[in-house]
């Protein structure tokens, strides 16, 4: 007769850490221990929800509404505009970091068949995997059954208006004009999470990008190939282009925006110290249609501080919630005396 196997055990080795006999530290919740974890807690937020609010105060911005900058939005029909608009800074914004913005209204990229319209995978450096999420812009359905590289909603709704900044004049302290008429230099490059580029956004293996994207095209609405977003910067190219990065990020809320770009003194040595004021010309290669869709789009030219661009709602958080837990410990302290009345009457 054979000799049959012996089943194999399924339990675990009978040591202390497979069986949890290891020693922790298990603490026991009450109101007793809950009234000072609040209290400390709260007392943390509320200085720096206050410190957030005022550094948030101190920043200063411009927005420019450009929907209908020069009625491109009704002479494109496809083919490129380019417009221009002058507005003016009523005081200097002073810094050696400044962020422009481009933004939209009534935009909803919070939409589930919206926001899931993308391939994790093919974005880690898989231009080929086919992702089922991508669909109705996964393959091309003009008969090349190519693969759509990046595919999905998202990526073939990318934001491509383009803008270029002038110091057109400035006034001296006597009221006299001086014309500048200075190009603002900004790069694209470090706008990005840290956690994006080149970890969740990653290029094929290899130098030549052709031909790691060779079975793919672009998508219908693109106008060049991933590999030629930036070609002569290999780290800002194809799945790593940082404005690509930053715009598969979908908003929460249906009017956002977006990193457009850093301008920086080292760019542009001829800033003393920053952004003069005086009258300045933003010039748009307006591409990106807008209307049609009842939709608005802006573009925000911003100082900074130590804690990055204009955020009111954080500093609001922290100053919130840190009075709410001071008030829930006042709350639970009143209980433990079991005297109400007396911690409110006073």
């Amino acid at each position: 007769m054979l000799d049959r196997e012996e089943p194999v055990s399924k339990r675990p080795d009978d040591g202390a850490f497979f069986q949890q006999r290891l020693p922790a530290w298990k603490p026991v919740i009450n109101i007793h221990t809950t009234i000072p974890v609040f209290a400390v807690i709260g007392l943390i937020m509320i200085p720096i929800g206050l410190l957030l609010i005022t550094t948030t105060g101190s920043v200063k911005e411009s927005r420019i509404d450009y929907s209908r900058c020069g009625e491109c939005e009704v002479r494109m029909n496809g083919r490129p505009c380019v417009c221009s608009i002058e507005f003016e800074l009523s005081s200097k914004y002073t810094g050696r970091a400044f962020h422009m913005y481009y933004g939209l209204e009534g935009y909803y990229q919070n939409h589930r068949k919206y926001a899931t319209s993308r391939s994790d995978k093919q974005l880690r450096g898989f231009p080929l995997y086919q992702d089922d999420n991508c669909e109705p812009f996964e393959t091309d359905v003009e008969g090349s059954d190519l693969y759509f590289a990046p595919c999905g909603l998202i990526a073939n709704s990318m934001f491509n208006d383009t803008f270029k900044l002038e110091w057109v004049s400035k006034t001296d302290a006597d009221g006299t004009v001086v014309e500048v008429n200075k190009e603002i230099n900004f790069t694209r490059e470090g706008i990005a999470w840290p956690s994006d580029h080149g970890i969740k956004f990653r290029n094929p293996m290899g130098s030549d990008l052709v031909s790691a994207f060779n079975g793919t095209t672009k998508p219908p609405d693109w106008t060049k190939y991933a590999y030629e977003l930036d070609p002569k910067n290999p780290s800002n190219n194809a799945f790593l282009n940082e404005p690509f990065i930053v715009w598969m990020r979908v908003a929460a809320f249906p009017t956002f925006r977006k990193l457009y770009g850093r301008v920086t003194l080292e760019l542009n040595p001829e800033l003393d110290g920053g952004l003069e004021q005086g009258k300045y010309r933003l010039t748009v290669d307006y591409n990106y249609p807008v209307l049609y869709y009842h939709s608005k789009k802006f573009f925000v030219l911003s100082s900074t501080s130590i804690f990055g661009g204009r955020n009111l709602m954080l500093g609001v958080g922290y100053l919130v919630v840190g009075v709410l837990l001071i008030i829930l410990a006042t709350v639970f302290a009143c209980v433990v005396k079991k005297d109400l009345k007396s911690c409110f009457s006073s």
